[in-house]
This record gives C-alpha cells, sequence and structure tokens, in this order.
C-alpha cells in the first residue's frame, strides 16, 4: 500500500461500531461533519440511545431535509455550514453524486469513479465556521466525511481537541479533489493532538487497484499539547 500505510490496520469492523467499542462514555456528544442525508446520524444514535449529536451538512437541500427529519429530536441539532479553519463564505462544488460535493475542486475523484459518470452540477456560496465556535463545548467523537476537507474542519476545531477521544476521518492515499492533505498530514497533524492511529475502515480501491480512500480512526491514547 502506499504512503507507508502498515497493511496491518486495514479493519473489517464497520468503523462506527468499532467506535461504540472504544467510546469511554455512553452518552457521547458527537458531531457529524458532512451528515448528508443523516444516515450516519441514525447509526449513532443507535449505538448511544442517550448521546447528543451535532450534525453539519453545507449543502442546503440535504440541510433541509435533515433539519425535517429530526425536527421532533432534541438529541440532534442540523447546522446548515460547512467546517473549515475560519468562519467565511465559500463555494461548494455540487456534483450529481452529494455525497462527492466538495469546497475543493475536483482532480483523482474522476479516477477513483473511472466507471461512474460524475458531473458537477452547480456551485453553491454557503457559509463556513470553525468548530470550536460552533461547538464550544466540545465533542467525546468526532466524524468527519467532508471530501478532502478534513484537515482544514481539524484546523478549526483545535480549541476543543482536548475532549475529543475519538475521530474519524476519511481520508485520501492520492489528491482526489485539489490541494486535497493526504493521510500522512492528517496523521501527523492528529499525532500532534496526543491522537494515534488505530485503522483504516472501509478502504477503496480504484479500478487500478490502488488505495484511494479510507476512513481513518484516531484515539487520544498519546501526549499532546492539547492534554
Amino acid at each position: 500500500m502506499p504512503h507507508d500505510l502498515d497493511p496491518a490496520p486495514v479493519r473489517d469492523t464497520p468503523p462506527l461500531d468499532r467506535l461504540a467499542e472504544l467510546c469511554p462514555v455512553k452518552n457521547p456528544m458527537i458531531v457529524d461533519g458532512g451528515a448528508n442525508k443523516g444516515r450516519i446520524t441514525a447509526r449513532f444514535l443507535e449505538l448511544f440511545p442517550r448521546a447528543r449529536v451535532a450534525a453539519f451538512e453545507p449543502l442546503p437541500e440535504l440541510a433541509r431535509k435533515l433539519q425535517k427529519r429530526y425536527a421532533g429530536d432534541a438529541r440532534v441539532v442540523v447546522q446548515a455550514c460547512a467546517l473549515g479553519p475560519q468562519a467565511a463564505a465559500a463555494e461548494l462544488t455540487v456534483f450529481s453524486r452529494r455525497t462527492l460535493s466538495s469546497m475543493l475542486p475536483p482532480t483523482g475523484i474522476h479516477e477513483k469513479y473511472a466507471d461512474q459518470d460524475i458531473r458537477q452540477t452547480a456551485r453553491v456560496t454557503v457559509p463556513v465556521v470553525r468548530l470550536d465556535a460552533a461547538l464550544p463545548e466540545g465533542a467525546d467523537i468526532i466524524k468527519l466525511d467532508l471530501q478532502g476537507y478534513e484537515l482544514a474542519a481539524l484546523r478549526g476545531a483545535t480549541g476543543i481537541l482536548r475532549r475529543a477521544t475519538l475521530i474519524l476521518a476519511e481520508t485520501a492515499f492520492y489528491p482526489l479533489y485539489d490541494g486535497q492533505p493526504l493521510f500522512p498530514e492528517l496523521r501527523e497533524f492528529l499525532a500532534g493532538y496526543g491522537f494515534a492511529f488505530e485503522g483504516l475502515y472501509d478502504p477503496f480501491s480504484d479500478a487500478k487497484g490502488r488505495l484511494a480512500s479510507g476512513d481513518a480512526l484516531f484515539t487520544a491514547n498519546a501526549p499532546g499539547p492539547g492534554r
């Protein structure tokens, strides 16, 4: 595998099940960054019925559907915005496959899904917030699926990383979007805040057999400046 990733940390367990095994509290505060249609939020609530979830979704049409879906559930607060390193307004590139929409222009995403017709359908301006400003009390679990913007979001969460015990972030092993940090940079950044790489889940290989992406799980079991 590329980028010095030992094959041993590639896990077969579903990543959210592993999070539930490792989480030290029964009623965690959870960030669902890139909540999309709410599938992951729903799974979190199955695993942690007493959890609270802050769901962030920048695509306006999906955010509206999420707000409607969880309107009667006090455990979930939906925020219609993107997560990033600073408060701003920025353009979101929207694709025919909504889950691939990103704050970054596409590059290798077409290689990853070479057998699919992935088309850009729109560009919309969305608000961007720092996670540590939007959720100053912090969170126990931070899940980020932001199509290349995960590290940018973590740079906007440095004020609350000391509370987090588990971080699950999608990561790439070659650039899928322009300017996207790759796995080694993500791992190095989180190591500086006391997080150790626990394993890679749901690895995805492209048509050429190259490891393209996966969900990297980090645990707060190492000393760092924020702890």
